[in-house]
């Protein structure tokens, strides 16, 4: 079994520090099927319900029974993985045309990740202290790359495309004393950092697509929607493109995205090469749902 955090005999600074040369185009992504499957999972229960959303086109697939406690999940181009930050229990499994199988069931994963993000084949796990892990996610197994303990700490929120990590931190904490975009690439289960913006504002929550990211900012009752591209580890150049009322979640497909109220209030858009599209509400979505993740 995998322990995602034991001696770190490897280190790296994350979204901050030096720049590195931009690097080619990831050939992973470019040689594999984009991923439109999209899970649905309620914590409470392990109640939980697959489909896929591509092109803004959603289609159920079925239903299944998990365990219950999840508190964060992932998926690559072709796997998912599930984590309880509380008890350090897991799975992986394949994840693909809506449809997934459970690969292995771990017990071991260290406790109290942050965040746990995945691109194409890799993922990463990452606390606010500064601690990391990153691994391959492919096949329907997670297998560890390498540990970190110098990323930058108190990162705010984090997503990644294919093949790029974006993250941002809101300003007042010491290693971030304004606000700040980080951004490097999350390849091979590896991340290299690629460079960092210094902001004005905090952009709120991120979320990507296969080569796009999408933040989301309260501002007074309402979210502003600024977008990105975001390839080959950089790219990185927000824009705004208006605003909308508030949404619970935010879930991401390869090119699609599935806004979700609590009360199952759904709505459904495009993000591709930079380029936002509304398509519309899907009805009769079910309320409560604590984790929605779809693959890119």
């Amino acid at each position: 079994m995998a322990a995602l955090a034991t001696a770190t005999s490897v280190t790296a600074v994350l979204l901050a520090g030096p720049v590195t040369p931009a690097s080619a185009s990831s050939a992973y992504c470019n040689q594999t099927t984009p991923n439109s499957s999209i899970l649905f999972y309620k914590a409470s229960t392990g109640e939980a319900g697959t489909g896929t959303l591509s092109d803004g086109r959603w289609q159920y697939k079925g239903a299944l029974g998990l365990p219950a406690g999840y508190t964060h999940a992932a998926a690559s181009r072709d796997s998912l993985v599930l984590y309880n930050k509380n008890t350090g229990a897991g799975e992986t499994g394949t994840f693909t045309d809506g449809k997934y199988n459970r690969t292995e069931t771990y017990d071991d994963f260290s406790t109290g990740w942050t965040f746990v993000e995945a691109s194409g084949d890799s993922v990463i796990f990452y606390k606010s202290d500064g601690h990391g892990v990153t691994g391959t996610l492919k096949g329907g197994l997670y297998r560890e790359g390498r540990v970190y303990d110098n990323f930058s700490s108190n990162w705010g929120t984090m997503a990644s495309s294919c093949d790029t990590l974006v993250a941002a931190a809101r300003r007042g904490s010491t290693e971030f004393p304004w606000s700040n975009v980080g951004y490097g690439t999350l390849s091979g289960g590896v991340y290299t950092d690629k460079g960092s913006i210094p902001r004005d504002d905090f952009l709120g929550e991120l979320t990507a697509t296969k080569d796009s990211v999408l933040s989301l900012a309260r501002s007074g009752g309402e979210l502003e929607f600024r977008v990105s591209k975001a390839e080959d580890g950089g790219g990185i150049s927000f824009r705004k493109i208006g605003t909308s009322g508030i949404w619970d979640k935010v879930g991401r497909t390869s090119d699609s995205l599935f806004f979700y109220k609590n009360n199952g209030t759904a709505w459904i858009s495009t993000l591709v090469n930079g380029n936002y599209t509304n398509v519309g509400p899907l009805p009769q979505v079910s309320s409560g749902w604590t984790l929605i993740e779809g693959g890119v």
